[in-house]
């Protein structure tokens, strides 16, 4: 079973901010229950480059992803942000 590291004020604020979104919020706690225990989370989530380099993603709904980073050695994930594809990226490349 993998530790989650939630000790970043960030997701805990991105959290308040999306406290009346019933769908983000349980498929937040159903992705941080699935990463925590699978055998590799690494598998899970897709590898990020950019500003997440070494970070994965995964999508909570369809518009909102969880980017987390994953230390092995540790057995570690690190949550690092929780947002919609414009706040997180900057842009919107489907359009």
């Amino acid at each position: 079973m993998w530790q989650i590291d939630t000790d970043t004020f960030y997701i805990d604020k991105k959290l308040k901010k999306f406290r009346s979104d019933k769908a983000i919020i349980d498929g937040f706690k159903r992705t941080v229950n699935d990463l925590a225990t699978s055998n590799d989370p690494r598998k899970i989530g897709e590898l990020k480059h950019g500003q997440y380099r070494y970070c994965y993603a995964i999508h909570i709904t369809k518009s909102h992803s969880l980017i987390y980073r994953v230390f092995m050695a540790e057995k570690v994930i690190q949550l690092i942000d929780l947002d919609d594809h414009k706040n997180l990226y900057g842009r919107d490349d489907r359009s």
